[in-house]
């Protein structure tokens, strides 16, 4: 295994994330053995937290993966610029029409999911006198962005001839919940291609959780959560989480019985007690519901959050380690302590936990200790 920096570089406070590019390698890896295809990696929302830049470029030089998905023209277009000429960049999510020309002229692929994107995509094209390329997003049942499933192209196709299309997707709503519905979805999008045999593009449909419980009969896949290590219907085992959150305690405080912590004096010592001061709060995604509840790691031993989060920092028990805590370097996620957890202590996802880690943790790309 090649060898990679993973030394943090503080910069006023010991609060940082590593991402482990290998661990991420490796996800690629299990996600088109599942898949028996290729994939469409999924990079949205700075890679789920994890660092667009970083890791899309990794994927494509190390793992040769070619398509990428983006929700914004701003993601697209910082991707865009960043990785080879070859690489496909897909947005998925609204674009102004205003906005188009831009998002056209910088190479990406385009979404359609209305004749109204057609017609705007096509100005488009005339206007800068270039062929376009897009993705037809069909709605097989999630109810969000797409054309309808019984949408025959021939007219679209001859209303605008300056349109390429790369991509027809669909989205599976259940595919971690509910398998008739996903296999109704399936049946539809199965229409759809039906109808549209006689053109030739590349298809899309499972997720990261359709991956696992389903036979992909499409060209990619398109894992996002999989990628950094989770799956939303715990089939698998063997994914590696991506991100881990280390952070230190900058200061240890003895505790009296009746004594409280924090805001609001939401903990109240009920023995005599070593409370220990983490630099990481609410503002750099440590959660304000994450008091009182969740905990951290301090060589191996758990130490219950006490007390409010507060936007900075973060109280903790050490009172194993006593005085001896201070400096002590602590897990806030990782392989121990997982974004799964984190979201049953805000009664949320894992998407919206990794996805919630501010700019303020410093992204180190290497391996985990």
């Amino acid at each position: 295994m090649k060898s990679m920096i993973t030394t943090h570089d503080e910069k006023g406070r010991p609060t940082y994330a590593i991402v482990d590019k290998y661990r991420f390698g490796r996800n690629i890896d299990k996600a088109r053995n599942l898949s028996k295809s290729d994939i469409v990696a999924v990079v949205k929302a700075n890679a789920y937290g994890h660092g667009a830049r970083v890791l899309s470029e990794y994927a494509y030089s190390e793992k040769n993966v070619k398509n990428f998905a983006v929700a914004t023209m701003e993601e697209g277009i910082s991707l865009k610029e960043y990785l080879p000429k070859d690489a496909n960049v897909i947005v998925m999510g609204y674009i102004t029409e205003a906005s188009l020309k831009e998002a056209a002229e910088a190479g990406l692929t385009l979404p359609v999911f209305d004749d109204k994107c057609g017609e705007l995509i096509s100005k488009t094209a005339k206007a800068i006198d270039k062929r376009i390329k897009v993705v037809i997003e069909v709605d097989t049942g999630m109810s969000r962005l797409g054309i309808e499933h019984t949408f025959d192209l021939s007219q679209f196709l001859v209303k605008y001839d300056n349109i390429d299309i790369l991509y027809v997707m669909s989205h599976l709503a259940t595919s971690d919940s509910d398998v008739y519905y996903a296999r109704e979805q399936m049946k539809k999008f199965d229409k759809f291609l039906e109808i549209n045999k006689k053109y030739s593009f590349a298809t899309s449909f499972l997720n990261s959780s359709g991956i696992v419980n389903f036979e992909n009969r499409w060209t990619f896949t398109r894992p996002g959560l999989f990628l950094y290590g989770y799956e939303s219907s715990g089939v698998l085992n063997d994914l590696e989480p991506v991100m881990s959150i280390k952070s230190a305690i900058i200061q240890v405080k003895k505790l009296k019985l009746g004594q409280s912590v924090g805001y609001g004096r939401t903990f109240i010592a009920h023995k005599d007690m070593y409370i220990g001061v983490v630099p990481i709060g609410y503002a750099d995604g440590y959660l304000r519901s994450f008091s009182n509840k969740g905990y951290m790691l301090c060589n191996g031993i758990k130490c219950p959050v006490v007390g409010n989060v507060c936007m900075d920092m973060t109280m903790i028990d050490v009172t194993p380690f006593g005085m001896d805590a201070a400096n002590k370097e602590v897990e806030v996620m990782g392989d121990n302590i997982t974004a799964n957890d984190w979201a049953i202590w805000e009664n949320s996802i894992s998407y919206e936990m990794l996805c919630g880690v501010s700019y303020r943790v410093p992204r180190v790309y290497g391996e985990w200790q």
